[in-house]
């Protein structure tokens, strides 16, 4: 049992007990406080009951202290106890286990058309994605990540005339300048959708050769940030195998006729299927793809920017129809540029590639300012482990409803909450330990900047618990932040290699802080160094 679920479970047991003797309802309510508060609060607030003082502090034993302060009773866990629980949890490798789950989760994310690379503005889905599935897999669920090529539509086909006339060397010039003069291409470009979505096979296989040199793009530039795909499906692919098919035949009796195209109202909405053609639309397709997701996994999870918010409600309503309620979306908000809104169609982007490049160099005139005993090769690794580490960070740190100005001197700043920072205190413990020559007795008696720094790590269950429960993977980075801080008052405040007695035991600590920011390292996809 992990240290905070060992000491809340006695605590718990102890207010149950004190309940039933006053034979009053259980309608209080348990919460963690603030650090000043105790460990443990439990409030009274719905009752009548008047707390006792006195008889709130006889509830006190070895293991924790009660304190009743009004309505609240709060209780503070002995340091002595609790550190030594938490540091044997570090030892034994049981703090980093979650219990093996049965749960199939799918992570759809990126899905960008791959109509040029990667832009920082969708960076961000990406990002979120990616550190959301390892979060779930370090939780215990069997995650899957996919990434959805769209190969139909409007941007698709004109991508794919554009570069038929222009040429596919710069395909996103050949891009551009379709749009540019849109007008004079949108029969071809008509053409092209109509071919597609009427499920010309010839027509798709074709396209989506071509549109695979242009998605290996995106995927390289991906690749850099750690970022993979477990498999790719194909929008398309709903039309061939008869799926679309499928959907129409299921919601016949619901479709209304508008001039040959069929809806189906939701309220005053129309939700087209097909259109009057006789082809189906891209909502008709997004709905055969997300019952392929309730069919296959326990729960799907679409990562989607804010402006898709109405969109997605449409699939709820589609699927809600269709008895289907396992598939989400988590929804994020844009990040910024002085510039504003960025548009591949108008050229105005800041590329992915182009970022992480700047992001290397920047970190390499940091790491050079500061290290001049490296050699050229040791200065490249730790300044690209850094810069892609800057990059991920400040972009995950913010809760996904936020959005984000990246912020190049925050971003790379070894002094706070930064990939940076977190790494450098990461790397202080490493270097402790590469200096160990031996081993002495563990003498289990904490002080309170030990017993600090051990609480913080306990909290490390609760932490991945709560970003799992609420989709929220910025509070992995968050707590990184809190935990290299607590370790560098540790630092500060307790010597290690000569520290006589307590020696062994603090190796212990440093050994058990650096195991728990390795586990989070891998969750929020950054490569450590032990040399910054």
């Amino acid at each position: 049992m992990k240290p905070y679920q060992k000491f809340d479970a006695l605590a718990n047991g102890k207010i149950d007990a004190f309940v039933t003797r006053h034979n009053i309802d259980k309608n209080y309510r348990t919460y963690r406080p603030q650090k000043n508060f105790g460990d443990l609060s439990f409030d009274f607030q719905r009752s009548n009951l008047e707390l006792d003082e006195n008889e709130i502090a006889a509830l006190s034993d070895q293991y924790m202290t009660f304190s009743a302060v009004g309505k609240f009773i709060n209780i503070s866990y002995n340091n002595q106890e609790f550190s030594k629980t938490v540091l044997e949890n570090g030892i034994s490798g049981e703090l980093y286990r979650f219990e093996g789950r049965k749960d199939k989760i799918l992570i759809e994310h990126t899905s960008a058309n791959p109509t040029g690379p990667l832009h920082i503005g969708r960076v961000r889905n990406s990002i979120i994605g990616d550190t959301l599935s390892r979060i779930l897999s370090k939780y215990g669920y069997r995650v899957t990540t996919e990434y959805y090529v769209n190969d139909i539509g409007t941007q698709v086909e004109a991508l794919l005339l554009g570069t038929e006339i222009f040429g596919k060397e710069n395909y996103t010039e050949s891009y551009r300048r379709i749009y540019e003069d849109f007008d004079s291409y949108k029969a071809k470009v008509e053409e092209y959708m109509i071919r597609a979505e009427s499920g010309d096979s010839q027509f798709l296989e074709t396209s989506r050769e071509r549109l695979e040199v242009f998605l290996r793009d995106v995927l390289t530039d991906l690749e850099r940030l750690s970022i993979r795909f477990d498999f790719f499906i194909w929008e398309s692919e709903f039309i061939l195998n008869g799926s679309v098919r499928e959907i129409i035949t299921k919601l016949t009796p619901l479709l209304k006729d508008d001039n040959g195209a069929k809806y189906i109202e939701s309220g005053k909405d129309k939700m087209y299927l097909i259109r009057s053609n006789g082809t189906s639309v891209y909502f008709t397709r997004d709905i055969a793809h997300h019952l392929k997701k309730s069919s296959e996994y326990d729960n799907s999870i679409t990562v989607l920017g804010e402006d898709h918010k109405s969109y997605f409600k449409k699939i709820d309503t589609a699927m809600e129809i269709l008895g289907v309620h396992n598939v989400h979306a988590l929804f994020y908000s844009y990040i910024s540029t002085k510039e504003g809104k960025m548009s591949t169609r108008r050229g105005n982007v800041v590329y992915v590639r182009d970022f992480i490049d700047e992001a290397i160099e920047r970190a390499r005139e940091e790491v050079l300012k500061r290290r001049t005993d490296l050699s050229e090769d040791e200065v490249s690794e730790i300044s690209n482990r850094i810069g892609i580490a800057a990059v991920r960070y400040h972009i995950i740190k913010y809760s996904p409803d936020k959005p984000v100005t990246f912020d190049w001197q925050e971003a790379l700043n070894f002094e706070g909450d930064a990939a940076p920072f977190v790494m450098y205190s990461y790397a202080r413990s490493k270097s402790i330990l590469s200096k160990l020559d031996k081993e002495t007795e563990l003498v289990w008696k904490f002080n309170e900047p030990e017993g600090a720094l051990l609480k913080e790590i306990a909290r490390f269950p609760e932490v991945v618990e709560d970003a799992v429960r609420h989709s929220r993977p910025d509070k992995i980075a968050r707590y990184s932040y809190e935990l290299a801080s607590a370790f560098n008052q540790f630092y500060r405040d307790c010597p290690v290699l000569d520290s006589g007695e307590h020696f062994q035991k603090r190796i212990e600590i440093v050994r058990t802080f650096t195991k728990t920011m390795e586990e989070l390292f891998q969750m929020l996809g950054i490569q450590a160094s032990d040399k910054i």
